[in-house]
């Protein structure tokens, strides 16, 4: 049986959504509970993603939302984004920061373009199909990245993905501590560096599953529902200088300096709540870069492009970046692929090789310190 309960027509959203709540009732006759339910969900995670990605966040624009969007969507249909460039991100938001998987997102899609295109956009004006249409035999989309996306399956879409590995240099790491704006931010920083989980995982980190005497926490996998897998609860570990840190966090009053620490198992509180979301953990990182000035530059690409958007994925993917380039970045032994693999919590090696490129430079390094090349200058 579907899953039903809980609100079904009511949206939940901070942005006003027009006619929202009627075109959700309008599907009664022709769709199910559950159906229904699903589409409210897709709004609000859009609504989520609008205000903490895209940001959406000026008053006139919550309250104008229909001409805020009308506005903007003459842009969103020029040749380079081909009309759907607003959906394209919202589909990888659901990916890195909601954690959904791809057949998920493609409902999501679907129904939130079904829903703009209905009841915000007068396609006559801009003589298109509207919002996030793509017509697979029309030219200027054979290429299209989204079209692949939401007609492949999960290895071909991590194909896609090949180049989208964003993370940070070491130097920049604690320049990105030093812009949380009191120390519960800084432990969420420095969490997700030493622990190379994703922000849910550590939304979700237990009080119970932390074992100082060998500096790790068992996280609960975000993608493995076996609790019989090997992985299901996983050991993460942390430096140690990072243990001083956690003792100042949980046993010198950082943590029980929050009003909802003593109810709460969870190894990170909120301010007012005995737990804080994904979102939340996202949002600390975004504002520690904004506030460290790094930001609009501090990521670096896997093609060496430059990318300006810095989240909890980016230090999950710096720590395992640096996990394998090793000696020669970081002053320590790089870590081998199957010990990596078990630490970010994948399932297969697959997910984790990819990482291995980036020790490319170590390779040549070694082979131009060991190859019996006598004519070799080390400072060529």
């Amino acid at each position: 049986m579907s899953n039903v309960s809980g609100r079904i027509y009511e949206l939940e959203t901070e942005l006003n959504f027009p006619r929202g709540e009627n075109w959700l009732r309008d599907l009664q006759s022709r769709r199910s509970d559950g159906n229904i339910k699903r589409k409210r969900i897709a709004l609000e995670q859009f609504d989520q993603f609008l205000i903490d990605y895209m940001g959406v966040a000026d008053e006139d624009v919550i309250k104008n939302f229909e001409t805020w969007l009308d506005g903007l969507y003459p842009y969103l249909n020029t040749p380079e984004n081909c009309g759907h460039e607003v959906l394209r991100k919202f589909s990888q938001w659901l990916e890195t920061d909601a954690g959904l998987a791809h057949s998920t997102i493609q409902g999501r899609f679907y129904d939130v373009r079904t829903y703009l295109n209905r009841y915000h956009i007068d396609t006559r004006k801009y003589d298109t199909d509207g919002i996030g249409y793509i017509d697979a035999n029309n030219k200027k989309f054979e290429d299209d990245y989204l079209l692949q996306w939401l007609d492949a399956g999960s290895e071909a879409r991590k194909q896609l993905h090949r180049n989208d590995v964003n993370w940070i240099k070491l130097e920049l790491i604690e320049k990105l501590i030093d812009g949380a704006k009191n120390f519960k931010n800084e432990m969420v920083i420095r969490c997700l560096w030493n622990f190379g989980c994703r922000p849910h995982e550590l939304a979700n980190a237990k009080l119970i599953n932390h074992e100082p005497e060998n500096r790790l926490v068992r996280i609960r996998t975000r993608k493995i529902d076996d609790p019989d897998h090997e992985l299901y609860l996983r050991p993460v570990y942390y430096s140690r200088s990072m243990r001083t840190h956690m003792r100042e966090w949980l046993d010198k009053g950082g943590r029980d300096a929050y009003s909802h620490a003593s109810e709460s198992d969870n190894l990170i509180v909120g301010y007012n709540t005995p737990s804080i979301q994904a979102r939340q953990v996202n949002k600390i990182v975004k504002l520690a870069a904004e506030n460290a000035g790094i930001q609009e530059d501090g990521i670096q690409r896997a093609d060496d492009t430059v990318n300006n958007r810095i989240t909890a994925k980016t230090l999950r993917h710096s720590f395992a970046v640096h996990s394998v380039r090793g000696v020669e970045r970081t002053g320590t032994p790089p870590m081998d692929i199957e010990r990596l693999r078990r630490v970010m919590g994948h399932e297969s090696l697959e997910s984790t090789k990819y990482y291995l490129r980036f020790r490319d430079i170590e390779l040549r390094d070694a082979f131009d310190r060991c190859h019996p090349d006598y004519t070799y200058d080390p400072t060529e």
